[in-house]
């Protein structure tokens, strides 16, 4: 069986297991995100994190955000639950599918196989960088939410709630997923596409993503900001990586060519 066969295989496996079982269909994805890479010329050195005056500046700005959204963070919740209507709540329900796993990985998938399908390098790189997106959101963003362990608002336990190494979705809410997730793969989509109206739309739809958790009452404001700035970050840095962009701050999660995922930060 040659490398088309397997990739096939894992992507047909994928889509089946979506429903089933995220961890089965995450696995798929980084079966089918080493295949694909197979076909894509290599890249270079490991990716690394060299900071200058302007990140700095940048990572201050992002302290700054964090330390004003927890300080509102209360009056936040209030305002989004005593302003409830059918307009929002069917946004909240456009925002929760954009950024949950049951959509985001099989549009990984198919991205991948279409670009495999039709022989497109520049499809199934756009496939490839966002299953390393997604694989950010397995390899980091879990266990920080684990390690964290931040009560979600709707258990009315208040922002102040911690259960550190606590498994369980209502100690998960630190930092958002969907945010991550919808955040980085709207960035990815609208650089490999590089038209205004598609950054218009795929971001609007980020943004609506991530006020819908505020709305359904699923996270506070911080983590929803952190969520969606981290999730921007890793895919401007996979995206520069792929692009050998010589960007100032690099990390990312990546299944390069000889290997099956390396994980790598150059300080």
């Amino acid at each position: 069986m040659n490398c088309g066969d397997l990739y096939v295989s894992c992507l047909l496996l994928g889509l089946g297991a979506v429903k089933r079982s995220s961890r089965l269909a995450l696995l798929c994805l980084v079966l089918g995100t080493t295949l694909s890479a197979q076909t894509l010329p290599p890249t270079g050195s490991p990716l690394g994190a060299r900071w200058q005056a302007s990140d700095w500046l940048a990572a201050g700005a992002v302290a700054g955000a964090m330390t004003g959204s927890f300080l509102v963070e209360e009056q936040v919740r209030e305002a989004f639950q005593e302003n409830r209507n059918g307009v929002a709540d069917v946004l909240e329900r456009v925002g929760w599918w954009y950024g949950t796993p049951l959509f985001t990985v099989p549009a990984t998938l198919l991205t991948l196989g279409a670009g495999e399908l039709f022989n497109d390098s520049e499809v199934t790189d756009t496939g490839v960088l966002m299953s390393q997106l997604l694989l950010s959101l397995l390899f980091v963003q879990q266990p920080i939410r684990i390690t964290v362990g931040r009560a979600r608002p709707y258990t009315n336990e208040g922002h102040w709630s911690f259960r550190p190494f606590t498994v369980g979705k209502e100690y998960a809410s630190f930092p958002s997923g969907h945010s991550w997730g919808a955040f980085g793969i709207s960035n990815i989509v609208a650089r490999q596409i590089d038209q205004t109206w598609a950054s218009v739309t795929l971001y609007t739809l980020a943004t609506i993503t991530a006020l819908s958790r505020l709305y359904a009452d699923a996270h506070w404001l911080t983590d929803v900001v952190l969520g969606s700035v981290v999730g921007y970050v890793v895919s401007t840095a996979l995206w520069n990586r792929r692009h050998d962009d010589d960007s100032s701050l690099e990390f990312a999660l990546e299944a390069p060519v000889q290997r099956w995922l390396v994980i790598s930060l150059d300080l």
